[in-house]
């Protein structure tokens, strides 16, 4: 019995109304011929699916990157007014500290003259100004020269003396060891208000940090160079803001509005294309299924008319 398949003259495989063809083809045949065009076409479209698939891939990559950008540069946000917060409060101990630091060195300056003013006492440096000590000495001079009082009370008198002179001479022998201690102790107070509330003390450096993340004053580095005639290469250092910009606060700026993006150029360039990409990748997305549904319809006409082939030839063969 002759297949239907492989008869030419068979009825459901006739394409002589289809194609104009001269001659009829039996069904196998045409399947045949189907299937070429159908590989080819399913390789087409396989290779544009992939492309697109490739291009969504790279947009979703890049959305993911802009977006870790943004939470980090948000993040980074909230640490720099975290920070600032810490620091308004370090300035105003610190504040705190000058003004009794400058207290302290005042009163230890005060103590020092006076301190040395109570040791002068004991010294004569000019003859209008006798000292305690030579006053002594003079005073038991006189004690000596009294002609009215005896031996014996005039030496009770000077015993009484001599012991007061011993005291005397032990606190002028401290005289050094206490200044010494003082003028260091004045030198530290000095030191501490130099350092911490100097021009170029800690107090300083702490406004100028606040000032700099609230954004009140421009940044200017020192080593900075005016770009000069472009040359071949690299121009960093020179090319400084473009090379290697110093970063702009306040970072974000909180608004009302949601949707509305406030901040510095960079925070507000990067919001801008991570919302351009998430909706380009969304129209990647919808062309990546819209062609993976052609290749996918083409691809199964080409398994179906594989099996077909298969099925018609094993009729054929009685297998």
């Amino acid at each position: 019995m002759k297949s239907f398949i492989k008869d030419p003259q068979s009825t459901c495989c006739d394409e002589r109304n289809g194609n104009g063809g001269s001659e009829p083809k039996d069904c196998l045949e045409k399947w045949r011929d189907e299937l070429e065009q159908v590989c080819i076409d399913y390789k087409i479209e396989a290779a544009v699916t992939s492309k697109s698939k490739e291009e969504y891939d790279n947009s979703t990559g890049w959305e993911i990157k802009l977006k870790n950008w943004c939470e980090l540069i948000e993040t980074t946000d909230e640490k720099v007014k975290a920070a600032l917060q810490e620091l308004e409060f370090l300035l105003k101990q610190v504040i705190t500290v000058c003004v009794k630091s400058k207290c302290t060195y005042e009163v230890l300056q005060k103590l020092t003259c006076l301190v040395k003013t109570i040791f002068d006492c004991f010294y004569t440096y000019e003859k209008n100004e006798v000292g305690l000590k030579e006053k002594v000495e003079e005073f038991k001079k006189l004690i000596d020269c009294l002609k009215n009082l005896g031996d014996k009370d005039k030496a009770d008198v000077i015993a009484c003396i001599e012991a007061y002179e011993a005291k005397l001479t032990a606190v002028c022998e401290l005289q050094q060891s206490v200044l010494e201690k003082i003028l260091e102790t004045l030198k530290c107070a000095d030191l501490l208000w130099a350092y911490i509330c100097g021009t170029i003390g800690l107090e300083d450096k702490l406004e100028a940090l606040r000032d700099l993340l609230k954004g009140d004053t421009p940044v200017v580095d020192p080593d900075y160079c005016p770009p000069e005639e472009p040359e071949n290469g690299s121009k960093y250092p020179c090319d400084y803001e473009e090379e290697k910009p110093m970063p702009e606060f306040p970072i974000k700026e909180d608004t009302n509005d949601p949707n509305t993006v406030s901040g510095n150029a960079y925070y507000e360039k990067i919001k801008k294309e991570f919302k351009q990409a998430v909706g380009k990748t969304k129209e990647l997305k919808q062309a990546w299924i819209d062609k993976k549904d052609i290749s996918d319809r083409t691809l199964s006409e080409k398994n179906s008319l594989t099996d077909a082939i298969k099925a018609s030839e094993a009729l054929d063969t009685g297998k």
